[in-house]
């Protein structure tokens, strides 16, 4: 799934394994966005969109600023 906002997706990256000051080995890992299903109003009426946390603040931030 994806941010239908800013467009955030799936990353990826990797697990690091230590041994107290060694590095053993390395796995892969996704890493996944936290995406929320939220309900805009727009001139067709509401709508639910798929959005991440971060964007789902800065919409609510740029709505009780006007």
């Amino acid at each position: 799934m994806r941010c239908e906002r800013c467009g955030k997706t799936t990353g990826f990256g990797k697990k690091v394994a230590h041994d107290r000051m060694y590095i053993n080995g390395r796995a892969s890992k996704k890493i996944y966005p936290n995406l929320q299903k939220m309900t805009v109003s727009t001139p067709n009426g509401p709508k639910k969109i798929v959005v991440c946390t971060r964007c789902m603040r800065t919409m609510k931030k740029g709505l009780s600023s006007t």
